[in-house]
């Protein structure tokens, strides 16, 4: 069939039929992976950029010792080490026993699916499902944080703590889904989540303490990261003003009371991610304080990867979880 013609007939086709025409296409082109093992000569890559390195000790002699389970096996040559290891060891994926049901995990993960949906779509149990999400969660946050340039958004925002899942020695009744602080105001029962953000759309997020946030927590936080030269754009806060002061660096305070923007200075990016992170944090239905970092890391992926379909960004949590564990 002449291709312009097909053409024109699609063209002719109502939005809906062009989109199932499209899904359909796409599996033909592209097929998904179905087996995490397809993708590991990518992840080798990721992973080890010039050449496969013992995870264990980074020694460089290393050689093939066989396949097991469809995977290459290696052997340090190192004398003081001498462990075999595969592509995969030290990774999330490493001693799980569903490689085949991994991909589909990730791409329930980049839809920010709950522990029980994605248990009952896979049929593992919720456990399983709750640590596979920390060990790419865990390995996400282990990334190198980037740097701030130019004109750089920071504010805190807060949640109440929370002991979501620890019933041993529990002292108080636990507190009811969406409940409210027992003290008025920032007190040590509000976990203080700090936001940096710079006009380019690079990110840093922590957790840095409970109640009011003082310039050392913030210099822990984002100091070594701003990039001297920089222009620091907050609230009134005072303790942004001291920070400013230690790392020398301009600093422009506004008062949202009197002044939400001064030319190009404003603090409306951070305070929009605020607003993301809360809603996106609540479909959650609670989150222990315990991993919290965790999941900043993950909403912070999700903002740097806004932009890609659902296909790419599965691979992508994949590929950052392995980035973590690069050995150049």
């Amino acid at each position: 069939m002449d291709a312009n013609v097909l053409l024109e007939g699609i063209k002719q086709l109502k939005w809906h039929e062009q989109q199932t025409l499209y899904a359909e296409l796409r599996g033909i082109l592209y097929p998904e992976e179905k087996d995490v093992n397809v993708l590991t000569p990518e992840l080798r890559e990721v992973r080890f950029p010039h050449k496969v390195r013992c995870p264990h000790c980074k020694a460089m002699k290393v050689k093939k010792h066989g396949i097991y389970r469809g995977r290459q096996r290696y052997l340090c040559l190192s004398k003081r080490c001498g462990r075999s290891f595969n592509d995969h060891t030290g990774s999330p994926i490493s001693g799980t026993h569903h490689p085949d049901k991994w991909v589909q995990y990730l791409k329930l993960m980049a839809q920010s699916k709950s522990l029980p949906a994605t248990a009952l779509a896979l049929d593992i149990h919720i456990s399983t499902a709750f640590k596979w999400r920390h060990k790419v969660l865990n390995a996400l946050r282990q990334l190198e944080k980037d740097h701030l340039g130019g004109i750089v958004e920071a504010d805190e925002t807060y949640f109440l703590e929370s002991k979501k899942g620890k019933h041993k020695h529990r002292l108080t009744n636990p507190r009811k889904h969406g409940g409210k602080a027992k003290q008025r105001g920032l007190s040590n029962q509000q976990v203080a989540a700090l936001i940096a953000i710079d006009r380019d759309g690079a990110i840093v997020s922590q957790i840095v303490g409970r109640g009011n946030t003082s310039y050392v927590e913030i210099d822990k936080a984002i100091g070594e990261h701003i990039i001297p030269g920089s222009i620091l754009c907050t609230d009134a806060a005072r303790n942004y003003e001291a920070f400013a002061k230690r790392r020398k660096i301009r600093h422009e305070r506004l008062n949202p009371k009197y002044e939400r923007v001064r030319g190009l200075y404003h603090i409306q990016h951070v305070n929009a991610y605020h607003s993301g992170l809360k809603h996106w944090v609540r479909d959650f239905k609670g989150i222990s304080t315990k991993y919290l970092d965790n999941y900043l890391a993950w909403f912070r992926f999700f903002q740097i990867h806004k932009n890609k379909e659902l296909h790419a960004m599965k691979k992508q949590f994949l590929y950052e979880a392995f980035k973590s564990l690069r050995i150049a």
